[in-house]
């Protein structure tokens, strides 16, 4: 009797775990995600090309907001792949400092996301339409990010090991989307340009040295 072998388009298992089978979840599950996300940003996009002064959200007094939100989150996303670095090479104490800085930047992002949801509520139906539910899935990418922490904190807490290498390439894929998509947003809707935060950072720094 002869043995039938699997077509080689059919993925072997041999050598995946749980930690594979996290990782793979967790990716289906950002890019499902994404598409969700995209839907709100490209309404977000639509709207203000097509009424820009109905759809347009004017900042006024807080128009450092989208470029302190940009800083926030590039410091996190620094902070976050100095952390994988030093978990791949085991160095679990820089490890644990980096997470702990990474907390900070993420919760103060979901605080800058809070203010932004209460700031968009006060400007008006049209704010609702084409900001709000954007900012509302930033914030819940940022509580899923600061839960991950809470639970990566405990797992080191207790010297599990193994629960972590498990726990923290999953947690880390979130962790640099929030970043990556955070950062997106914030450009496709126009809160902020490369130009413009280009342009804020040097008018910043020199306020500083003078």
């Amino acid at each position: 009797m002869s043995a039938h072998h699997a077509p080689d388009w059919v993925p072997h298992r041999e050598g995946t775990g749980i930690k594979d089978n996290g990782i793979f979840a967790t990716w289906l599950s950002l890019i499902s995600f994404t598409f969700f996300l995209a839907t709100f940003v490209a309404a977000n996009v639509y709207l203000r090309g097509w009424a820009p002064d109905k759809f347009t959200v004017d900042f006024g007094p807080n128009a450092d907001l989208p470029a302190i939100t940009t800083i926030i989150l590039l410091v996190a996303g620094l902070l976050l792949l100095l952390a994988a670095s030093f978990f791949r090479s085991k160095a679990m104490g820089k490890f644990n400092i980096m997470m702990v800085l990474s907390t900070l930047a993420i919760t103060a992002y979901a605080v800058m996301q809070i203010w932004l949801l209460f700031y968009t509520h006060e400007q008006g139906e049209h704010a609702w339409t084409t900001h709000m539910g954007i900012y509302f899935l930033q914030l819940a990418l940022s509580l899923v990010c600061i839960g991950f922490m809470m639970a990566i904190g405990k797992y080191y807490s207790e010297r599990n090991i193994k629960a972590l290498n498990r726990l923290v390439p999953a947690a880390l894929s979130v962790f640099l989307y929030t970043v990556a998509t955070g950062v997106l947003t914030l450009v496709l809707t126009d809160m902020i340009s490369v130009g413009e935060f280009a342009e804020w950072c040097g008018t910043r720094i020199m306020e500083l040295v003078q």
